[in-house]
């Protein structure tokens, strides 16, 4: 037995042991890499979709704030208060005076009410122009087109109000055709203007906005409550 142990070679069996153990070593360190990237790219991942699920959040919380902004801008009630302070306006800039007469010069302050409803939402506005080229980074083509959509309204509205201040209030001495076809102008202005106006209740400028809201539901809620929303590939 301790003549077959003598006749080993143990130098080359060191040298041997040792190249075995480089290869381990070096397994392992390729190993280590492997599982640190899989780690890494699983935590890029779970960041990316956290941003995919933030910004969604984001989209539809704007996209139900703007549909109230637009519903409290097209609100045929304008209070007392808020009357005087419109004419104010209008007499400060110098477009009405004492001589303007009083139909022309309701036409000129519902106008500008709209008009000044709107202003005083400038930073959702603001907010909606500034979050679109994102949305459209992140999910594509459809969500941005969902919230120019309101946008769009919101171009409506403030062209109809626009041009409800050019209404003239015609004496009863013009021709009846032309009264009817200013009549018939401004009762189209007013269903863009005011919520509610339309025929039998119809409403293209809500109707507009609902739909908008729909579909961004329909695209964005999925991702914010599925544990694993689509096109992850988690």
């Amino acid at each position: 037995m301790m003549e077959w142990l003598r006749g080993i070679d143990w130098t080359a069996v060191g040298a041997m042991l040792s190249g075995i153990g480089t290869i381990l070593g070096a397994c392992a360190v390729i190993y280590a890499a492997r599982k640190g990237s899989d780690t890494f790219q699983q935590w890029r991942r779970q960041k990316h979709e956290e941003r995919r699920i933030h910004l969604a959040e984001q989209i539809l919380a704007l996209a139900y704030k703007l549909k109230q902004v637009i519903r409290s801008i097209r609100s045929p009630m304008m209070m007392a208060g808020e009357i005087v302070a419109v004419e104010a306006n209008l007499r400060e800039k110098g477009v009405i005076d004492d001589s303007t007469p009083e139909g022309a010069k309701g036409f000129l302050i519902t106008a500008q009410g709209t008009l000044s409803r709107s202003e005083q939402f400038r930073d959702d506005w603001n907010k909606l122009v500034d979050t679109m080229p994102t949305a459209k980074a992140i999910f594509g083509d459809e969500v941005e087109q969902q919230l120019n959509e309101f946008w769009n309204q919101r171009h409506e509205i403030i062209a109809a109000a626009q041009n409800y201040a050019r209404i003239r209030d015609l004496p009863t001495e013009v021709r009846e055709d032309l009264i009817k076809k200013e009549i018939a102008r401004k009762e189209k202005l007013e269903k863009v203007l005011w919520f509610g106006f339309g025929e039998n209740g119809a409403d293209a400028v809500a109707e507009a906005v609902d739909d908008a809201v729909v579909t961004l539901e329909n695209l964005l809620l999925p991702i914010i409550r599925s544990d694993t929303p689509r096109g992850t590939g988690i």
